[in-house]
């Protein structure tokens, strides 16, 4: 009886209409680059200037706020950085985001935006060409930008907001040298609502249970800095444990075991930990947060090894993950992952999950 009921109201729930109000934003940008590592020093006090330019689109059936009990936004967004530095150049990134209300108030709201894509740079380490980069060596990286904004809605259409975001674009070690960009930047800007539709709701993959369980498989193809021409596999397994406390936040514990060939070249290659036979296996514990929106999670792990021959001057003990999978079916998810060793990208790695619920 409760699988009929429960059947029956997500067929009626898939015949029901989402409303969507689509709107553009445009915003200046300035920005600062944080120095994280002796290699990259001599960019100390790089400046950047830019715009950002967004497509949103705002949930605004009734439907949407009933369950996730808050409005949200999600969209596309295309940002220009110009830094100060020769070396560096400049760098677009073409992302998507996702952005929960965290606090409304009659035409004000505090918003938090996690956003992922690709960046395209333009001045990549070249031996010949640019031999001092050793912040990036590829023309293509991966993105990530976490936020907050603060939105105040002073005409029907028309809002002003201002910005504030945490940036990083690297190609996830897969290419040396990779020291990796972080700029936190601050925009000011408007937006502008121009349109309003009624689409059908399609497939729904929320879960009414409380506890998921994944299993997932990972694979990573890497460099190191000192064998920039040379490629290392990292692969592994993931199991983890995810506790939905509210309709679109869960707690996750993990557990994860992976070999990095890498790391066996760089143990070999020592006159100190060569002779020692240390192993290039790792075993960590993870615990962290995920956003849950239909088919797409966002999730941020730190984590402990507590199995770890490797030294620590070439990994950390504590390091944090970043994720994003997306949901094929209930129970089947592809995802990409990023293991960074305090602000530098260690491992970018693509998985398979498997789930279950309870």
């Amino acid at each position: 009886m409760w699988l009929f009921l429960f059947g029956l109201t997500y067929f009626s729930m898939a015949q029901e209409k989402r409303s969507v109000t689509y709107a553009i934003s445009a915003q200046p940008l300035h920005s600062w680059m944080l120095i994280h590592s002796k290699s990259i020093e001599k960019y100390r006090g790089t400046t950047g200037t830019g715009f950002q330019l967004d497509l949103n689109r705002y949930r605004t059936d009734q439907l949407a706020y009933d369950y996730a009990k808050r409005h949200f936004n999600s969209g596309f967004t295309i940002q220009y950085m110009h830094f100060s530095h020769a070396d560096i150049g400049n760098a677009w990134n073409l992302a998507y985001f996702l952005e929960p209300f965290l606090i409304e108030r009659n035409n004000f709201s505090l918003r938090m935006r996690v956003a992922g894509g690709l960046n395209l740079a333009s001045n990549p380490y070249d031996e010949l060409t640019n031999p001092d980069n050793d912040a990036y060596s590829s023309p293509v990286n991966g993105y990530l930008g976490l936020g907050f904004s603060a939105n105040y809605q002073f005409k029907t259409k028309v809002a002003f907001f201002l910005n504030a975001t945490y940036g990083h674009f690297s190609n996830g070690n897969t290419k040396n040298p990779n020291a990796g960009l972080n700029y936190p930047n601050i925009g000011i800007g408007l937006e502008y609502k121009f349109k309003n539709i009624d689409k059908p709701l399609g497939k729904l993959l929320f879960y009414p249970e409380r506890w998921r369980f994944d299993l997932a498989t990972f694979l990573c193809n890497k460099s190191l800095p000192f064998f920039p021409k040379e490629r290392f596999w990292t692969y592994g397994l993931n199991t983890q444990a995810s506790y939905r406390i509210g309709k679109i936040n869960a707690l996750t514990m993990g557990l994860e075991a992976y070999v990095d060939e890498s790391m066996r070249k760089s143990l070999n290659y020592s006159n100190v930990y060569g002779p020692q036979h240390l192993d290039n296996r790792l075993i960590g514990l993870l615990a962290g947060h995920e956003f849950l929106f239909n088919r797409c999670i966002f999730s941020q792990q730190l984590g402990v090894y507590v199995y770890k021959e490797v030294p620590g001057k070439l990994i950390n003990r504590v390091y944090h993950r970043w994720g994003f999978n997306y949901k094929l079916s209930r129970n089947i998810m592809v995802g990409i992952n990023l293991n960074a060793n305090l602000q530098k990208a260690f491992i970018f790695d693509g998985r398979l999950i498997f789930s279950l619920y309870k």
